[in-house]
């Protein structure tokens, strides 16, 4: 339960974490998209006011590079130009003065904007002087892995101060104020990426929860298959238990009435048992009974079940033995197998292992396995009062039925003298 609970807990911060950097990516594109547009307006508006002072060329054009060393611009006046920065304008001639040459007063329009190859030409004509000046669409700001450009044209779903993704691409746009339709775009990946550092940490977090998960499910198998080891098997013989041999031998039971088949079953109890833990203990009688057991699993078919009935007595089920004679054979093979002499821990003397065995077959001596044991219970005890190896279970007559009774007409009436 801790495992999965770290797991749902690294999975949870891990989004958040995710969610968090989302957010900052959102902040950092619309903090590019705002910096770029004011500082174009900005730009728009010191071309406009060098342009409207009307100093000499000269002036005009260090001053305005002075303020901005990323523009390049040229001044042209009726009689000179001057041009610094860069890269310059191109193209720019010595011309009159915007002026209304009927009244000699001079007029002003707002600077003309252009956007053309990641340039940002701004042109204005004032009194005096006509101010040119560009500016690189990738200078506006320098914002790392956001890219921030000037357009005149807003690219496809792009609105001002909305996100869009587009191409794997997360864009926003704000309008620049001193230049109606003059958008600086902000983008930059959509994707987030967790700092190396923090994807190792969260990796190797996640890889222990893992681990720890895995082995506490292999815990709890384990602990589940001790369960059923010690609730079905014997823990002294390992060999099934009286409740797991009822469990298979009734599967055994029943594939074999599906198959018209029949089943042999083998009784065993060891002749003189208590007599070896009244001599050399307890301890001596448990290793004899792990030694049958181990001869027992060994002597039998892969078919076979073999368990320890109790005390000591074990049994065995032969599936596909039917009669009395073949049943009596491998009762006898394996009492000889078993019979074999035995040294115990703690006994000085190798001892003989005798057993008494009784043969019971399904389903001539029961249809039932508790009648089919029964059976064989009392031919192996039949076999000890004998002195015999092993006995075979009489087979089981069905009881006769008593005969009907026929009812008898009564007596005719006896006449009496008179």
């Amino acid at each position: 339960m801790f495992s999965l609970t770290l797991i749902v807990a690294i999975v949870v911060g891990y989004v958040a974490r995710r969610i968090e950097m989302e957010g900052e990516r959102d902040q950092s594109l619309a903090a590019a998209a705002d910096i770029g547009a004011s500082r174009v307006s900005a730009v728009v508006s010191a071309v406009e006011i060098a342009a409207g002072a009307g100093a000499d060329p000269a002036t005009t054009a260090n001053a305005l590079v002075y303020e901005y060393p990323e523009l390049g611009v040229c001044v042209v006046s009726a009689d000179a130009k001057s041009c610094a920065g860069g890269p310059q304008p191109t193209g720019v001639a010595v011309s009159q003065p915007q002026s209304d040459r009927a009244t000699g007063e001079a007029t002003q329009a707002r600077a003309d904007v252009n956007v053309y190859e990641s340039l940002i030409t701004i042109k204005d004509a004032g009194p005096t002087v006509t101010v040119v000046a560009q500016l690189p669409a990738n200078a506006i700001v320098d914002r790392g892995d956001v890219a921030v450009l000037a357009t005149m044209l807003l690219p496809q779903g792009v609105s001002d101060g909305q996100y869009v993704v587009a191409d794997g691409l997360r864009q926003t746009a704000t309008e620049v104020q001193s230049t109606s339709g003059l958008y600086v775009v902000a983008r930059t990946e959509d994707a987030v990426h967790l700092p190396e550092g923090e994807r190792q940490f969260y990796l190797l977090i996640f890889t222990l929860a893992v681990v720890l998960l895995i082995l506490a499910g292999a815990t709890l198998v384990a602990e589940q298959r001790s369960l059923l080891e010690r609730a079905s098997f014997d823990p002294l013989t390992k060999l099934p238990n009286r409740s797991e041999f009822e469990r298979r031998a009734a599967d055994a039971i029943a594939n074999a009435d599906r198959q018209e088949n029949s089943i042999c079953l083998l009784l065993f109890d060891l002749n003189g048992f208590k007599m070896v833990n009244d001599t050399y203990g307890h301890h001596a009688g448990d290793e004899m009974l792990r030694v049958v057991g181990s001869r027992l699993r060994k002597a039998v078919r892969d078919d076979d079940i073999v368990a320890r009935w109790g005390g000591d007595e074990f049994v065995v089920m032969m599936p596909g033995i039917g009669d009395s004679e073949m049943g009596s054979k491998r009762a006898q093979q394996l009492a000889e197998q078993i019979a074999g002499r035995t040294r115990l821990e703690g006994v000085a003397d190798a001892l003989r292992v005798r057993v008494s065995v009784g043969v019971a077959i399904w389903p001539r001596n029961g249809a039932e396995l508790h009648d089919l044991v029964e059976a064989a219970d009392q031919a192996m005890y039949q076999a000890k009062r004998d002195g015999e190896t092993w006995h075979v279970a009489e087979e089981v007559t069905p009881a006769t039925p008593a005969p009907l009774v026929t009812p008898t007409s009564p007596p005719a009436p006896q006449s009496v003298p008179v």
